[in-house]
C-alpha cells in the first residue's frame, strides 16, 4: 500500500513538474516573439549593452551587409535609425528604410532598448531624428 502511494506521488510529481516546464518554455517563446517580431524575409536580432533583445530590419542591401559581417565578427557597434511606433513588447522599432550602424553618433541619440520604450513620446515626438542603441549583432534571419 505504501509503494503504491510512494509511486502514484511520483507519477504526479512528474507531470507537474512536466507541464511547468512545457508552461515556462512556451512563456519563454512568446516572449522571444514578441520582441523579436518583424515584417519581412530578412532581419536581424540585436542585443543591447543591458542585454535586451529587438529584430531590426533593414531595405538597404549595404547596411545588411553590414549587420551580416557585425554577427560573424561579434562587434559590438551603434546600430539604430528613426523610431517608429510598432507592435512588438517595446512597442516600437527602428523605421527598416533607415537603420544605420555607425562606430560613433550623436550624443544625445544614444539609449538602449528598455530606455526608448519607456519614453516613446520623446523619441517619436520630439527627438525624431535616428536613435541608437551600443548592440551586439546575435542572429540573422534571411530567406530570400
Amino acid at each position: 500500500m505504501i509503494k503504491s502511494y510512494v509511486w502514484i506521488v511520483g507519477v504526479i510529481g512528474l507531470i507537474v513538474v512536466a507541464v511547468g516546464y512545457s508552461l515556462w518554455t512556451r512563456t519563454a517563446d512568446s516572449e522571444y516573439l514578441s520582441k523579436t517580431k518583424h515584417d519581412s524575409d530578412r532581419w536581424a536580432v540585436i542585443r543591447d549593452s543591458n542585454g535586451d533583445i529587438i529584430a531590426v530590419e533593414s531595405t538597404d542591401d549595404e547596411t545588411w551587409n553590414t549587420l551580416q559581417d557585425l554577427r560573424q565578427n561579434q562587434t559590438e557597434m551603434w546600430i539604430g535609425g528613426i523610431i517608429e511606433s510598432y507592435d512588438n513588447k517595446w512597442n516600437f522599432r527602428f523605421r527598416p528604410d533607415t537603420i544605420i550602424v555607425a562606430r560613433f553618433t550623436v550624443e544625445g541619440g544614444q539609449s538602449n532598448i528598455q530606455g526608448i520604450s519607456t519614453d516613446l513620446d520623446y523619441w517619436i515626438n520630439i527627438w525624431t531624428k535616428e536613435t541608437y542603441v551600443l548592440a551586439t549583432v546575435i542572429e540573422i534571419h534571411d530567406t530570400h
